[in-house]
C-alpha cells in the first residue's frame, strides 16, 4: 500500500498535492468526488493519479495536470529575464514566462543600508534581469536583483526561444552567443527562461538575429550548427 501525505481535505474529497506542485506520472493526486480534468486518471482503488509530468491544477471540484513539456520550470541560481506585472506594497511581482510568478521583495528597515535602492524603483512593464534566489517547487518563487549586473534592462527588444534550446543558443564556452553578438554587432543577454534581450544597431540586425534564433531552434540536433549560423548571418547581413 502506498503512503502519501494528505495536504488538503474537502467535504467529499482528499487532495494530496498543492496547487501548481510538480507531479510525476502515476503520482497520487486525490481521492473522492472530484471531476477529472486533463492528463489524470482514476485507478481501480479510486485514487486519482497523474498521467504526465506536469503541474497539479486544483480547482473547486476538478483536478488536472498541466504538462511541463516546453514550459520553463525555475531552479535556484537561474538567471531570468522578467517583466514587472504587478507592484503591491513591498513586493514587485515579475512574469518570468513560467506558470510561476516571481517575487522581488523591496528591502525595508536596516536592509536598505546594504543595497542600491535605485534598482528597486521599477514600474509596470519594466524588463528586469534577475536571479532565482529560492524556489520551493510549488508556489513560492523568490527573485533577487541585489547583485552586480542585475536589475532593469534599459531599451532593447525581447525575443524568445524554447527554454530547452537555451544551451544551444549559448553554445559551448559561449561560442554560439559570441557568433550572434559579433555578426549582428548587438548586445545580447540570454535568460535561462528562454527570453533574450537584444540591443541591436538597426532593425536589419534585429531581424537577422530573429531568423538565426529560429534556425537554431529548428536545427539544434544537427552537428556543425555554429558554422551554419555564422554563414547564415553573413548572408543575411551582406545584402
Amino acid at each position: 500500500m502506498e503512503k502519501w501525505e494528505v495536504r488538503l481535505k474537502l467535504s467529499e474529497a482528499v487532495i494530496f498535492v498543492k496547487n501548481r506542485e510538480i507531479v510525476v506520472p502515476g503520482q497520487p493526486l486525490a481521492k473522492g468526488k472530484l471531476n477529472l480534468g486533463k492528463d489524470v486518471y482514476r485507478d481501480k482503488f479510486g485514487i486519482i493519479r497523474a498521467k504526465k509530468l506536469g503541474l497539479a491544477d486544483v480547482k473547486e471540484d476538478r483536478i488536472s495536470v498541466v504538462p511541463l513539456s516546453g514550459v520553463y520550470v525555475p531552479k535556484e541560481g537561474d538567471i531570468v529575464i522578467g517583466i514587472v506585472s504587478k507592484i503591491t506594497g513591498s513586493t514587485i511581482v515579475v512574469d518570468i514566462r513560467s506558470p510561476y510568478q516571481g517575487a522581488i521583495p523591496v528591502p525595508r528597515g536596516r536592509a536598505i543600508e546594504r543595497v542600491n535602492m535605485k534598482k528597486y524603483k521599477l514600474n509596470l512593464g519594466d524588463v528586469v534581469l534577475a536571479k532565482v534566489k529560492a524556489f520551493d517547487g510549488s508556489s513560492s518563487l523568490l527573485l533577487t536583483i541585489d547583485m552586480e549586473g542585475l536589475g532593469k534592462l534599459e531599451g532593447g527588444y525581447l525575443l524568445e526561444v524554447a527554454p530547452a534550446k537555451v544551451p544551444r543558443v549559448i553554445g559551448k564556452r559561449q561560442s554560439m552567443l559570441t557568433i550572434l553578438k559579433d555578426k549582428t554587432r548587438s548586445d545580447i543577454i540570454v535568460g535561462d527562461n528562454g527570453r533574450i534581450w537584444v540591443k541591436a544597431p538597426s532593425l536589419k540586425e534585429l531581424l537577422a538575429l530573429e531568423k538565426a534564433l529560429r534556425k537554431i531552434e529548428a536545427e539544434s540536433h544537427v552537428s556543425g550548427l555554429s558554422d551554419r549560423i555564422s554563414s547564415f548571418l553573413s548572408q543575411e547581413l551582406s545584402s
